[in-house]
């Protein structure tokens, strides 16, 4: 009787969790993100990953050339925007999502406080279907295609 009990109190807890994931989804509080097969290059050297959301209006790029890894997001549609993520990596994970209320790639979030930063420059940002390119501070040239 309490292995039933136990039973059913998780399947009504993955029913809950499922469901909030479901309506912050379909209400556009949370979006989804997938990782890609796509390739990044630092100054033409093979080196980081790439995450694209759902809606292909975004992408995270993450170089791994430095230590700790650096990851940009990319804005897409609209106005095009570039922002450092900071000391936040998306997770090695194959889909993640990520909510509207305190999301990591944020401006209030990153500072000139982080010495290993490697800020982006928006003026040399360059975007179309499958492919961005963008210059760093440090003068490096990031590549990424998907």
């Amino acid at each position: 009787m309490a292995l039933r009990l136990a039973g059913l109190g998780l399947f009504t807890l993955a029913m809950l969790c499922a469901l909030g994931l479901w309506y912050s989804t379909a209400h556009g509080y949370m979006t989804w993100w997938f990782s890609s097969s796509g390739s990044v290059a630092v100054d033409g050297v093979p080196s980081g990953f790439l995450h694209v959301n759902r809606e292909h209006s975004a992408v995270i790029v993450t170089r791994t050339d430095l230590r700790p890894n650096q990851s940009y997001l990319v804005g897409l549609s609209g106005r095009k925007s570039l922002t450092h993520c900071g000391d936040w990596q998306p997770p090695r994970l194959p889909a993640f999502p990520i909510g509207d209320v305190n999301p990591p790639c944020s401006f209030f979030r990153n500072g000139p406080d982080s010495p290993v930063a490697d800020y982006a420059v928006l003026s040399t940002l360059t975007s179309r279907p499958g492919f961005v390119e963008f210059q760093t501070a440090h003068g490096k040239r990031v590549t990424a295609s998907w």
